[in-house]
């Protein structure tokens, strides 16, 4: 498999945001949720401060996008969250992001829901009160952001 080759589709900004601007459900499925400002902040911070292949970046951006469409977390603050995340996922597993490509399918797929995992878990880190209620619309949230990507993915892959 070439390298990169598994996340090509799912990297074109084009594609997604063509793809985005289909998608009737995403105007549905929006959810308000309170965040801490300053948590907010400091994440944002994390991602204005970061150096990132071009890979990655987009990564991060499609990321990003995708969890945006949902939730009414700034861009930016969804960036420094997926970065994170990303980064927690390569120290946990001692690969680069990039080696998912070379995965097998189902392989990178897993990968790809732990991702979204970890990144889920640093997002209820930012909520503000009330929590419970909060943590609630975010799971919500991420497991469609995952059946998006999965849907998007799929498409683009045929």
């Amino acid at each position: 498999m070439n390298k990169g080759s598994c996340f090509n589709i799912s990297l074109n900004s084009k594609h997604l945001i063509s793809y985005l601007e289909n998608k009737e459900l995403r105007i549905i499925f929006s959810y308000t949720i309170n965040f801490d400002e300053s948590a907010l902040k400091n994440i944002e911070q994390v991602y204005k401060k970061a150096a990132c292949s071009e890979v990655k970046s987009k990564l991060i951006g499609g990321i990003a996008k995708i969890i945006c469409d949902f939730i009414n977390i700034p861009e930016l603050a969804m960036k420094g969250t997926a970065l994170k995340a990303l980064r927690e996922w390569e120290f946990k597993h001692n690969r680069n992001i990039i080696e998912i490509a070379d995965m097998p399918i189902s392989n990178a797929l897993n990968a790809v829901k732990e991702i979204f995992s970890i990144g889920k878990s640093m997002v209820k880190e930012l909520v503000s009160y009330p929590r419970d209620k909060n943590e609630i619309l975010i799971d919500i949230a991420f497991e469609k952001s995952f059946r998006f990507f999965l849907d998007y993915y799929y498409q683009y892959q045929k």
